[in-house]
C-alpha cells in the first residue's frame, strides 16, 4: 500500500500530486485538525450527558463496523473427564 500522508499549517489553494499518483484511483481525505468537537451537541445528539462522554474523537468511529451476521448453532460439545495428575 502506498500511502501518502502530508499535515498543511495552511492549506494552499491547489495541491500538488506526486507523479506516481496521478491517473490512478485514490482517495482524498480533507480532515481539519483544528476543530474540536463539540463535546455538548454531541451527548445532546446522543441522548448522553456530556461527561459520560470520555473520548469525543473515538465517536467517529461509532457505527463504523457493519452487524455480524448470525451463527448456526454449533451444537454440544463433549464433556470431557478432567485431567488426574498423578
Amino acid at each position: 500500500m502506498e500511502a501518502i500522508r502530508q499535515v498543511y499549517e495552511k492549506l494552499p489553494e491547489v495541491i500538488t500530486v506526486p507523479a506516481e499518483m496521478r491517473d490512478r484511483r485514490v482517495e482524498v481525505i480533507l480532515l481539519p485538525l483544528d476543530e474540536e468537537p463539540d463535546v455538548a451537541a454531541l451527548a445532546a445528539e446522543l441522548g448522553m450527558k456530556p461527561e459520560e462522554i470520555a473520548d469525543p474523537h473515538a465517536l467517529r468511529f461509532a457505527g463504523c463496523l457493519p452487524d455480524f451476521p448470525l451463527r448456526a448453532p454449533q451444537g454440544e460439545y463433549e464433556i470431557r473427564q478432567e485431567l488426574e495428575l498423578e
